[in-house]
């Protein structure tokens, strides 16, 4: 973030300021957390944040994820209260009071985690934050790629 700041070629020409968009899918989703959270502590300004089926969890399982293995995700040693896993989680940072950015979140039905996706969003909104959710019950982690890649265009590709 430090060094997108400091780029003169990426500053809009209209307000002379850098124009950043944090955009991650799965687990690329809780990275976007967590640079939004470093960004705001900075005062750096991020005008949007998509994330795409993010990755979160928790020491209590949902139904969605009762099968899922954490281990090959998280750090050795930890548990699912862990803020990689669970950003709102007794280890996670709060986010009321501070300017986090809107939100994008977009949540797959057929995706293991999709109740923590949703959970997720629905914790930014309590907190007062500006968040849209999009639930896609009949997709899949991982097809906003193969959409993309094949050209194809998606309604929610419209609202980022």
């Amino acid at each position: 973030m430090n060094w997108v700041q400091t780029r003169q070629w990426l500053r809009s020409g209209k307000d002379a300021k850098v124009q950043t968009y944090l955009v991650g899918d799965s687990s690329g989703g809780n990275i976007v957390h967590h640079v939004e959270m470093a960004a705001v502590e900075k005062g750096i300004k991020v005008m949007e944040n998509v994330l795409i089926n993010p990755m979160f969890g928790g020491e209590e399982r949902t139904e969605s994820e009762k099968i899922l293995v954490w281990t090959v995700f998280l750090p050795e040693g930890v548990d699912r209260y862990h803020p990689a896993a669970n950003p709102f989680g007794p280890r996670g940072v709060s986010v009321k009071g501070i300017n986090f950015h809107k939100s994008l979140v977009v949540a797959s039905g057929l995706d293991l985690l999709r109740d923590r996706q949703v959970g997720y969003a629905e914790a930014l909104c309590k907190a007062g934050k500006n968040v849209k959710l999009i639930f896609l019950e009949q997709a899949t982690m991982g097809y906003a790629p193969v959409f993309i890649f094949n050209g194809l265009r998606l309604e929610y590709l419209n609202l980022l």
